[in-house]
């Protein structure tokens, strides 16, 4: 019974997924296509079983994005399951921004078996190379199929997963050959379910804990060039880490901070507490008017390069020391080459620190001069915004910036589009994502995904506030064809401001205005409120901050997919930024 190639396919497929699941995977998203029926069938029999969340998209582009969400808000490992051909091309957006962005994805892929190779037969690529170029892995099962795999070459090749997974998370790509039959009958299924549960399904796997090993003689190679007596600064950009560990990163932050005294500039997505001791509000404005006074010669960088040119111009021009730390990132992170990185994490260094230095557990150093300077910088910029800026002002991009963390719940968390909104919350949010969870994805700084990803957000976080532009949004419209979107609790701020404006603000000077447009602003005429129902979501479009909250407040009670428009002048916008621009740095 259990001989036949279809009742082995299924089998093994079962198999496989009971052993994914074992190593943390919690959700799959399923996208349709024949060859992979037996994964398909099997992921349906373990959700009966309780085992494993499964939601459906016909775009398997969509379905990575929504993925790469679920994994980055719940920090466990995500699984999309395609059908060979072209559906495995689609994924490779997805697969980069993973790659980037350092979480945890299974891409599972059916493929032809190896006797279909390379002799025209339909459907029949090579998928196997898709997704190599961004891929931690790219593994197979037996390539003469399915069937033929024995089940110690599946358990081995998902323990060379976990352990992948484990020490550099990322995606990692299982193509599997599944020769026909591909479907299977009631009464094998059954009879496979029944030697499946009684022999494989509560059996015990052995996986290896993987064992981080820091590398001490780095470290003291490292630290041998830090200073604690003397000023410095510490740059906290975009965390990288799982969500799982920010607990422990921020305490880490926190003490390094107490032995320094030095003053921080935390990145919108950096997932630093607000109430962190030493934090510089408005620290990119800051920077642009006082970067040549600021007098230190030693930075301590988190993570990879935050978005802002000034504090790149800043690092480049920089002549003293600069360490850069990496959470499980072992890539070079550093476009500058100026800084001595160490891989192994925040929290590593600080243990090496206190023991190699002999620092007192309990020391706490008051604020250095120049933190003293720099807080109270940011505090004068942070009173200027506040006059300039306020509730009944009309409504521009940079205003929406500083004023939404105020009108959105401080307890809801927050995803900011690649472009425009991510640089301006950098600029005028005065830290108001740091009150929240704050994601956004700027791996790769593209724009697809953008309402997938956010929707994967949403399943794990809610309710949720995205921010985004027409493009970026529209760019990704096939989200809504993701399971149960229109349920979601998502906000979504659309910014309509008829095209990427963020190229308005680059190329303005040097190009005519119907050059502008068409080679770079691409406006789009849309009904958006037809859009909104043609996919049943909710929509409302708002001119004012009063009604914008309104419009919040309305959209978290009705627990629902929510489009909230608000139309920008882009013209306005750039000169209203450079009037304030001018009033607080002075030039």
């Amino acid at each position: 019974m259990t001989s036949s190639i279809e009742c082995k396919n299924f089998l093994r497929s079962l198999q496989l997924l009971n052993l994914l699941i074992k190593i943390g995977v919690q959700n799959l998203i399923l996208c349709p296509g024949s060859r992979s029926a037996p994964l398909a069938i099997a992921a349906g029999e373990l959700n009966k079983l309780g085992l494993v969340n499964i939601f459906n998209s016909i775009d398997e582009r969509s379905a990575g994005f929504h993925s790469l969400g679920i994994s980055a808000a719940s920090g466990n490992l995500s699984l999309v399951i395609t059908t060979s051909g072209t559906a495995v091309s689609n994924l490779l957006p997805a697969a980069v921004e993973a790659d980037r962005s350092c979480k945890g994805i299974i891409f599972l892929t059916a493929d032809r078996p190896l006797r279909l190779k390379d002799c025209g037969a339909n459907q029949t690529v090579n998928q196997e190379d898709f997704l190599s170029s961004v891929c931690r892995r790219v593994l197979s099962t037996n390539l003469n199929g399915l069937h033929e795999t024995q089940e110690n070459e599946i358990l081995n090749l998902v323990r060379i997963t976990e352990k992948q997974i484990s020490t550099f998370p990322g995606p990692i790509h299982l193509n599997i050959p599944i020769d026909k039959p591909l479907g299977i009958s009631f009464l094998n299924k059954k009879n496979v379910l029944e030697v499946f549960e009684r022999i494989y399904l509560k059996k015990k796997y052995i996986f290896q804990e993987v064992e981080i090993k820091s590398d001490k003689n780095k470290f003291l190679e490292i630290s041998k060039n830090l200073n604690l007596d003397e000023s410095g600064i510490i740059l906290v950009g975009p965390y990288q880490g799982s969500i799982n560990d920010l607990t422990s990163f921020n305490k880490s932050l926190e003490r390094l901070q107490e032995i320094t005294g030095w003053p921080v500039f935390a990145d919108p997505v950096s997932g630093v507490y607000s109430d962190l001791r030493g934090l510089v509000v408005n620290w990119e404005l800051v920077l642009r008017k006082n970067k040549n006074l600021i007098n230190c010669h030693q930075l301590l960088r988190l993570g990879p390069m935050s978005s802002s040119i000034d504090l790149e111009k800043f690092l480049i021009n920089f002549e003293g020391i600069q360490i850069l730390i990496k959470e499980k990132n072992y890539r070079k992170l550093d476009p500058i080459k100026k800084s001595f990185e160490y891989d192994f994490g925040l929290s590593n260094f600080i243990t090496l620190l206190l023991a190699e230095l002999s620092i007192n557990e309990k020391n706490k150093k008051s604020l250095t001069k120049l933190a003293l300077d720099l807080i109270h910088e940011g505090e004068q910029i942070k009173e200027i915004l506040k006059e300039k800026i306020t509730n009944d002002n009309q409504i521009t991009e940079y205003k929406l910036a500083n004023l939404v963390p105020k009108l959105w719940p401080a307890e809801n968390p927050i995803m900011l589009s690649a472009s425009s909104p991510i640089r301006d919350w950098l600029t005028f949010s005065e830290n108001g994502t740091l009150t929240r969870n704050c994601f956004s994805f700027r791996g790769a700084s593209g724009i697809d995904g953008t309402l997938s990803l956010a929707l994967g957000i949403s399943r794990i976080k809610n309710p949720l506030l995205l921010v985004t532009g027409d493009l970026a949004f529209i760019h990704d419209i096939n989200g809504w064809l993701i399971e149960n979107s229109i349920d979601m609790n998502l906000t979504i701020l659309l910014i309509n401001n008829n095209g990427g404006n963020i190229f308005n603000r680059i190329y303005k000077k040097n190009l005519k205005e119907d050059e502008l447009k068409k080679l770079f602003l691409m406006p789009k005429e849309i009904n958006w409120p037809k859009l909104a129902e043609a996919y049943q979501v909710n929509f409302k479009s708002v001119a004012t901050f009063k009604k914008l909250r309104e419009a919040f407040d309305w959209s978290i009670s009705i627990q629902k997919s929510v489009i909230i428009k608000v139309d920008i002048d882009p013209e306005n916008e750039i000169c209203e930024k450079n009037a304030l621009l001018k009033k607080i740095i002075g030039s």
